[in-house]
């Protein structure tokens, strides 16, 4: 049966259509990656924002429209902005999520999103989403084991957990039912983890110096802390690592870990690490 011609050219000029957009939307996202790299997160938000006007159902423009929202979160100039920014955040994440479920970095993102929202939800939510923060991260470790920041989430949500104090997880469990198990050890173990596949990563070194701390394994510490100091810091976030190792080496205190948590923190600071340049996504994923 042969193809009418009107047919088959409106066919390949429609071909020829989607790769010119398909090249335009991988055009930029590696725009906004180089931006991201750069850490112009306003910038590389709106690169992200036009590649979802010509692709939105793309996952991967959605997570990392997802990871920009997050990054200027503490710049807002109003707790209203931030929320919106928060609620974007998860949102989007979400989406990419639900378009892309075997997509690692999409479950990360919505991880971190969890964590954002914590800081505009109730108590009550907060103990909520504190498991959906465990589960999101552990789905992006099934589909991805290789990724350093998956490991770090997961430490850190078993730190901030394991850092309650006895009391407010006592109240906890007799109002909301309790949080899931967590503890220092499973934290040391899923931050060393990270360590291992990003030596050259001065936040996962920072942060499980501060586990082993509170495990009072002060050697341990000691060791982290002298890997931050042979690293060159990329950041003002490395710089502080930096100057909390110095103070760490020097005996400082202050730096010890605090046997517990006030009230106010049910959840681990998880926006904290959307900070950090992460892995970009790839469409692989």
């Amino acid at each position: 049966m042969r193809v009418p011609i009107t047919i088959l050219f409106i066919a390949l000029t429609f071909r020829a259509a989607f790769c010119a957009e398909s090249e335009k939307v991988g055009a930029l996202i590696q725009q906004g990656d180089a931006q991201v790299a750069s850490h112009e997160f306003r910038a590389a938000l709106e690169t992200f924002q036009e590649a979802d006007k010509l692709d939105p159902n793309n996952p991967d423009v959605l997570a990392r429209i997802s990871r920009q929202c997050g990054e200027l979160i503490a710049d807002a100039k109003s707790r209203s902005k931030a929320m919106l920014l928060a609620q974007t955040a998860f949102a989007d994440a979400k989406r990419a999520v639900e378009l892309a479920p075997d997509n690692a970095k999409a479950h990360l993102s919505l991880a971190i999103a969890y964590g954002r929202m914590t800081d505009f939800t109730s108590n009550r939510v907060k103990i909520e989403y504190s498991r959906f923060i465990r589960d999101e991260t552990l789905k992006s470790l099934a589909l991805d084991p290789t990724d350093e920041y998956a490991w770090h989430v997961i430490g850190r949500w078993h730190a901030g957990i394991s850092g309650l104090n006895f009391l407010l997880k006592y109240f906890t469990k007799l109002v909301y039912g309790g949080l899931p198990d967590a503890s220092y050890e499973e934290a040391a173990k899923y931050l060393k983890k990270a360590t291992e596949i990003a030596p050259q990563r001065i936040l996962h070194h920072q942060e499980l110096a501060k586990v082993y701390v509170a495990l009072g394994k002060r050697a341990l510490a000691e060791r982290e802390w002298r890997a931050v100091l042979k690293l060159p810091a990329a950041d003002a976030d490395d710089e502080k690592a930096r100057r909390e190792a110095k103070q760490g080496l020097g005996g400082d205190s202050s730096l010890h870990a605090s046997a517990s948590q006030p009230a106010s923190s049910l959840i681990p600071p998880l926006a904290v690490i959307a900070t950090d340049p992460w892995t970009p996504v790839t469409a692989d994923r």
